[in-house]
């Protein structure tokens, strides 16, 4: 679902992890946005030579997946959408058995829909699609202005993708040819 994400996430994890200690500053904004059941989701902090790092994962039902007392984690997301206040959590203890203040990111899991529209017949009106939550992208042949209008998408199946922070769902539509009818004839 949210595939081009998690493949950013993972190239951004493998240069930093190449870059070592030449990490400036990456920040993730809180809240972080993951789709349902979003899994190897990525998170790090510049590495601390001879620290340890102790991850905590609260809501959302996450699980961590990898990462132990390491400076990166990987997490599997649950399948309830909402927001997790401190969902993922961080304290890191230096070489000499110092603790720092524990820091936080909210995460935000969404599930996008889409409802499922036709079959029309060509020359029907234009529909609304009524996606959830709303402020993504529709997209696909017929899609015009949050509608689906079977005139400009002509027959056949067309398939309608609604995207929102990554997060994918796609609808098929019917368009029907009408019947082809007459001439008419007199006898």
């Amino acid at each position: 679902m949210k595939t081009t994400n998690n493949t950013l996430k993972a190239l951004l994890f493998v240069v930093l992890f190449l870059a070592g200690g030449q990490i400036l500053a990456q920040t993730t904004t809180n809240p972080d946005t993951v789709c349902v059941g979003a899994t190897g989701e990525a998170y790090l902090v510049a590495n601390t030579a001879g620290s340890t790092y102790n991850w905590t994962i609260a809501g959302g039902g996450g699980t961590q997946v990898t990462g132990g007392t390491t400076s990166s984690i990987t997490v599997d997301w649950g399948s309830t959408p909402g927001i997790y206040t401190n969902a993922v959590s961080l304290t890191e203890t230096d070489a000499n058995g110092c603790i720092g203040a524990p820091i936080y990111l909210d995460v935000r899991i969404i599930q996008v829909a889409l409802s499922a529209l036709g079959p029309f017949c060509a020359g029907d009106p234009a529909q609304a699609l009524s996606p959830t939550p709303t402020g993504g992208t529709l997209a696909g042949t017929g899609v015009v202005a949050g509608n689906f209008d079977p005139t400009v998408a002509g027959t056949g199946t067309h398939t309608i993708t609604y995207d929102l922070a990554g997060c994918t769902t796609t609808i098929n539509v019917v368009v029907n040819p009408g019947p082809t009818t007459g001439p008419i004839q007199h006898f």
